[in-house]
């Protein structure tokens, strides 16, 4: 059984090796995992696929390290149920509005590097209303996360990852992903989005 770490190791660093690294890579994405060393929200959340979660946290641009995909840095900003006056932004980025009605919503932002875009997930009720730059294959991740104001931490269980993986001997890439390798490299801030006066000015 030792020789199975040895024999991952061995692939991912294997010279001209392409096909077996993204195996390997594909295989490491099944579970997901960080953990945040400085802070920057409370509460916890849970959720059985991303289309039912219990978020009950709020945060402001918490940064976690770890491994998410090929992602292994990245950070969020949230708020939970009944947080009305709670909307934060991520980085310099606007608050997303808010109406009275989404006393019973939550919305969870997240940044990645490399970057990806920004990935909205809201809920209202407890059952997924709608996100931005969320990928399908995503779907029936399982996550449960708590963050404790000086600290957080998350563990995701990925399907969706699992087919990947073994779809992926078959030369079918469902993620997108073959190809891009895990980086350190620090996240990029954020950019502000352009005021509606930026916006009607521009050719």
């Amino acid at each position: 059984m030792a020789a199975w770490p040895l024999l991952g190791a061995f692939l991912l660093a294997a010279p001209g090796c392409g096909y077996l690294k993204n195996r390997a890579r594909d295989f490491g994405d099944i579970v997901g995992f960080g953990f945040s060393p400085t802070g920057g929200g409370v509460g916890i959340r849970a959720g059985a696929t991303r289309l039912v979660a219990l978020e009950v946290m709020a945060q402001k641009d918490e940064r976690f390290v770890g491994r998410y995909g090929r992602s292994v840095r990245w950070q969020e900003s949230s708020y939970g149920l009944f947080s009305v006056v709670w909307n934060p932004s991520l980085e310099y980025e606007k608050p997303p509005p808010r109406r009275w009605y989404d006393a019973f919503t939550t919305s969870r932002r997240r940044s990645y590097y490399p970057d990806r875009g920004i990935e909205d997930r809201r809920y209202t009720l407890f059952i997924h209303s709608g996100a931005e730059n969320e990928r399908v294959i995503d779907a029936l991740d399982v996550e449960v996360g708590v963050s404790v104001l000086f600290g957080g931490v998350e563990v995701a269980l990925r399907p969706g990852e699992i087919l990947d993986f073994l779809v992926g001997w078959f030369g079918i890439d469902l993620a997108g992903d073959d190809g891009v390798a895990e980086t350190a490299k620090p996240i990029a801030p954020v950019p502000p989005r352009p005021s509606q006066e930026e916006k009607s000015s521009q050719p």
